[in-house]
């Protein structure tokens, strides 16, 4: 209420003779606040209003209002960024948000938000795309909470046909490929193009166009043979059709129904698509969808044998991750080293319970028992050796050059069991340091790493130095002898006469000073 209506009002009273707790009580104001603008003038109210309302972007006033006039989509965020790039002040964004508001209101600046133009889309022709997309209600049960159901719905392009599946629990990749396959076999055929989201399920990666397809649903892709349409991330306009259906199925049919078992509301669903879903006049098309399938349907593929979920004996291509490890059928197995360096893609295939994997020129690289449950990773421990640096031809190597003896072969052993990741570079060490020392130094610096319970290279390649260097100085080097100066014959001198002063002469000096 502190606004100049407030102020009228106290003045107001203040003329008919109230007085300030009188006042107060009336206008349901503190005593304080009645009190501060008691004598307070209109002109004097107005410089305290300009005062409270004064901002520290005033100083900035100017350039906002260029960025305002020049960047119309500019955001309050963006202002406040560019405040702190160029003049190194820093504000809340509460303040610069607030600040921006009144400039545009003050200026008639309203922020443009450029929106994404959009075109009519061509109709396919019959046969030719279904369109596929998932959904989640929550529907109503009888005394209890609500239950959360799946479901995933298909679309024909031209006729605008639907088939629905529901299910209690989230969809899996596999549940995904029966769903589309009894779709397939409702419809009595396939359409030559299936449009998908870039869902978990069936993408694992769009790979910049090179698109990488889940286990499953590469194989449903292979086996059946239709073309994929993915569409890009949030973009859920390039498939409108069955979003639309998405939101037709929530509202249409699940909206205030209760559920009673999954098979009742699947039964009821089918029984919706029949009577509305498929069975009403298409808004956009004007056209009974089940009508329109009926001429649609004479051009769709017709659909093999719907196997695709028991083993498949064909190859399947799938992709080498970093860590030298394929996915098959939600489990991991492990390829050579070296094959994601040289391989980006391999071949499986499945054979006696055994999973066989291919390079692409077709050479057997690995082979797994299959995994026994999903998530499980399965690994050759021969796949981890790295055989192109021949470590084995090293070990052999160093125990020889240090003797071959007990305590060598001891010492090897603990690094290997310390540092078996980086034993090729340990052992390459070794050797190099066994190029540069005698036997017998080296055979005193692997004592000297079992003393002290050493596990590294490094190590003994500093014993040997040590060694080397105490051999060097108590036995390699030669002492030095130094010999005598030659005599030489005394020169004959003359006697020097030394002058002598007698004792008072030093006295003298003393009680001078020593001057």
């Amino acid at each position: 209420m502190e606004d100049f209506h407030m102020y009228s009002e106290i003045q107001q009273e203040k003329k008919q003779g109230f007085s300030k707790e009188a006042v107060a009580r009336h206008l349901g104001l503190n005593w304080r606040t009645v009190d501060q603008y008691w004598e307070m003038t209109a002109e004097e109210y107005e410089a305290m209003r300009k005062r409270q309302f004064t901002s520290g972007l005033d100083k900035r006033q100017d350039i906002i209002l260029q960025w305002l006039r020049k960047y119309d989509d500019v955001s309050a965020s963006q202002i406040q960024d560019w405040l702190a790039e160029h003049y190194a002040e820093f504000y809340k964004p509460r303040t610069v948000r607030d600040y921006v508001a009144k400039m545009r209101m003050q200026y008639d600046i309203p922020r443009q938000v450029k929106g994404r133009e959009y075109g009519p889309v061509p109709e396919l022709p019959p046969g030719m795309q279904l369109q596929v997309d998932f959904g989640v209600y929550n529907a109503l049960r009888s005394g209890e909470r609500r239950i959360k159901l799946f479901f995933v719905i298909f679309i024909l392009a031209h006729s605008r046909y639907k088939h629905i599946v529901w299910q209690t629990r989230h969809f899996t990749s596999i549940d995904l490929v029966r769903s589309l396959e009894s779709c397939f076999q409702a419809l009595g055929g396939m359409t030559k193009e299936v449009v998908i989201d870039q869902d978990s399920l069936m993408v694992v990666n769009e790979n910049y166009g090179d698109i990488i397809y889940t286990h499953e649903f590469e194989r449903c892709k292979n086996r059946h043979g239709f073309t994929m349409w993915v569409c890009r991330k949030a973009d859920p306009e390039s498939k409108g059709l069955v979003e639309s259906g998405v939101k037709f199925v929530k509202y249409n049919f699940a909206k205030n129904r209760t559920f009673v078992s999954l098979e009742q509301w699947s039964a009821d669903s089918d029984a919706w698509l029949v009577r509305t879903g498929n069975g009403k006049v298409h808004e956009e098309t004007k056209k009974i969808p089940a009508e329109a399938f009926e001429s649609e349907k004479l051009h769709l593929k017709p659909v093999i044998s719907l196997t695709s979920l028991e083993p498949c004996n064909e190859m399947v291509s799938t992709p080498v991750r970093k860590n030298n490890t394929i996915r098959y059928k939600s489990s991991r197995y492990s390829v050579p080293i070296g094959t994601y360096s040289q391989h980006q893609m391999v071949s499986v295939k499945e054979e006696n319970r055994l999973l066989l994997i291919y390079n692409p020129d077709g050479i057997l690289i690995a082979q797994h028992p299959l995994a026994t449950s999903p998530g499980e990773l399965v690994v050759n421990r021969d796949h981890a050796r790295d055989k192109s640096s021949q470590v084995q031809q090293l070990w052999d190597e160093a125990l020889t050059v240090l003797g071959n003896t007990t305590q060598a072969l001891t010492y090897l052993q603990r690094i290997r069991k310390a540092r078996n990741r980086y034993m090729r570079d340990q052992l390459q060490l070794l050797l190099n340091v066994c190029q540069k020392y005698e036997p017998e130094i080296l055979r005193q610096a692997v004592l000297a790493c079992l003393e002290c319970d050493s596990t590294s290279a490094t190590d003994f390649r500093d014993f040997t130095q040590h060694l080397f260097r105490q051999i060097t100085i108590d036995e390699i080097e030669l002492p030095v002898v130094v010999s005598a100066a030659p005599v030489m014959p005394h020169a004959n001198l003359e006697l020097v006469k030394v002058r002598q002063h007698d004792s008072e002469t030093y006295q003298n000096l003393i009680r001078k000073g020593g001057k």
